[in-house]
């Protein structure tokens, strides 16, 4: 040893390994003592939690229609019940339930094995995978729909259990449901043809309502002046105008209705913008009837951009009206797939474009027109007065939805687009800039429009309500209605608002509840489909302990008195 190096004592050298033994038996303690702790204070229930772990993936669960997407349909007195399942979750076989209501009985469920597996909340079950299918016989049935509850719950392998789930399903004896679409090949042929031929029919009446019968008339006008060689091209040219713009509108209703909105036939009038764009429309198709602006497509001129342009106005003029027989075929449209939504549509646009096209390409009937004359402006003046009391509507039903405001931004408008025109009266250099001016008119009003009121609470429609009166042995009169719609307000004017029908009402205790769908309300668009219908006007009579009876679209005094007579022998005034 060197005679520099220290010599350390013995206590010295005790002290420095007493106090490494200690650093360590500290750290081993802080090792242990927090995972031991978690442990004891798991077992013994005291709810200690440490947080996620921030290291641990992070999972995104479904919504539960997204991880089982359900679907029911009535197929030959049996039930078809579908589930399908997406990877990484299933349903349990033991919790499913099938609830009718009292219109129908239902027979033992056929449902198929499922997989076994130990589950961490209910221990050994049956699950199921990817799809299941459950078939369930109906063994009674009193009436021509019933409603059926589905009850069902599942969970997804990574932890989460969803609570039970019910959906309620009505179905209808033809066949089709009215919650879940159908496809076209699952539906019979006769009722295809029938829904196919109400939609033609309905297109034919459309071309009489006073939406559409000026544009009709302004282009069989066109005629008179044609050459012969060059009318079947103009037809061609206008069916295709209504054809294509009728498709176009069925996409937009199959598309609204895959994102889960509640639509139908006349729901693009329950927004305030549609409806005052509609009333410039309009009160600028007017302006043209009376000479002061030229609109494309609604002269005389028979070119084919001319004629297609025309076709397309003559849909959009045509979408404020309901046409008999065009209800059922559009309901029946909608409650199916988007192929059988098309080809309804396709069948109304065939039947609005069919008069039209049968006068233009059929000589003997366009030889009987007038010869052409100086009458031929006087009625284009007169026809443009029809389209001007569509204005007076249009802005009225403004009203009832948004209030005086919007009436005045519309009437403000209209003044506006009166003055454009006049500035380009008989100067046809100004019209592009007229052109430019209106359409920044329209879009103003329309951005900067009030929005709709909301409804008072008093005046929502219920249907639980109007299904408590009937089990009480109530009669009741649904009137679903609009005020957009045309001919709901010609039947209340012309029928449902008599002195007869009112003391006829009166006289046998029958209950009239109106179901406004002015303004969008998914609890009316519902109750419409429970009946097969996707617009209005419907009327439905409920007799004392009977099923439901339809009424037709369009009413007269002596209509709905036999029709609720006969259902209810209730007495007829004498």
């Amino acid at each position: 040893m060197s005679a520099l190096t220290p010599r350390r004592s013995p206590w010295t050298e005790y002290w420095r390994r007493s106090r490494f033994q200690t650093a360590c038996r500290w750290l081993l303690l802080a090792l242990v003592l927090p995972s031991t702790t978690a442990s004891l204070a798991a077992e013994a229930g005291l709810g200690l939690d440490r947080g996620p772990d921030p290291l641990a993936p992070q999972i995104d669960f479904l919504p539960v229609d997204e991880a089982y997407r359900f679907s029911a349909v009535l197929d030959q007195g049996r039930i078809v019940a579908r589930w399908e399942i997406e990877p990484g979750y299933y349903l349990y076989r033991s919790r499913f339930g099938f609830q009718p209501d009292a219109r129908a009985t239902l027979g033992e469920p056929e449902i198929p094995p499922g997989q076994p597996k130990v589950d961490e909340f209910f221990g050994d079950v049956e699950v199921y995978y990817d799809e299941v299918t459950v078939v369930v016989p109906v063994t009674g049935q009193a009436g021509s729909s019933f409603s059926v509850q589905f009850g069902y719950q599942g969970c997804a392998d990574a932890g989460l259990c969803y609570p039970p789930e019910t959906r309620t399903v009505t179905f209808e004896t033809a066949g089709t449901s009215v919650g879940p679409m159908v496809d076209a090949a699952g539906a019979g042929v006769a009722a295809v043809l029938a829904a196919l031929a109400s939609a033609i029919l309905g297109g034919l009446i459309l071309n009489l309502m006073p939406c559409v019968f000026p544009v009709l008339a302004i282009k069989a006008v066109s005629l008179v002046e044609a050459e012969p060689q060059g009318r079947w091209r103009h037809a061609a040219g206008y069916a295709a105008g209504v054809v294509v713009t009728f498709l176009v509108l069925g996409g937009v209703l199959a598309a609204l209705r895959s994102a889960g909105e509640a639509i139908g036939w006349g729901f693009q009038l329950q927004s305030t913008g549609f409806v005052v764009a509609m009333a410039l429309v309009f009160f600028l198709l007017g302006l043209n009837l009376l000479g002061v602006l030229e609109v494309p497509g609604f002269g005389v001129a028979m070119e084919g951009s001319n004629a297609f342009a025309a076709g397309v106005i003559a849909v959009v003029v045509a979408t404020p009206c309901t046409a008999p027989f065009m209800g059922a075929a559009l309901g029946y449209g909608i409650a199916h797939s988007t192929p059988m939504l098309l080809l309804v549509m396709a069948a109304l646009g065939t039947g609005l474009a069919l008069p039209y096209v049968v006068l233009a390409v059929v000589p003997a009937l366009a030889d009987r027109l007038p010869r052409p004359g100086p009458w031929m402006a006087t009625l284009k003046q007169v026809l443009a007065f029809p389209l001007f009391l569509t204005v007076a509507w249009l802005v009225w039903v403004l009203g009832r939805q948004a209030g005086a405001d919007a009436v005045l931004a519309a009437l403000c408008a209209c003044t506006m687009l009166g003055f454009c025109a006049w500035l380009a009266l008989g100067k046809p250099a100004r019209l592009p800039f007229v052109w430019a001016a209106a359409a920044l008119v329209l879009a103003l009003t329309v951005w900067l429009l009030p929005r709709p009121q909301a409804e008072a609470a008093e005046s929502s429609f219920d249907m639980a309500a109007v299904e408590q009166r009937v089990a009480a042995g109530e009669p009741v009169l649904l009137n679903f209605t609009a005020a957009w719609c045309i001919t709901c307000l010609a039947n209340e004017r012309t029928t449902l608002s008599t002195a007869r029908v009112q003391e006829f009402l009166a006289a046998n205790g029958i209950t009239e509840i109106k179901a406004d769908w002015t303004n969008a309300d998914p609890a009316i668009t519902e109750a419409l489909g429970r009946f097969g219908r996707s617009g209005v006007p419907l009327y439905v009579f409920y007799p004392p302990g009977g099923e439901p009876v339809l009424l037709p679209q369009v009413l007269s005094p002596g209509i709905v008195i036999e029709t609720i007579t006969a259902a209810a022998g209730a007495v007829a005034p004498g």
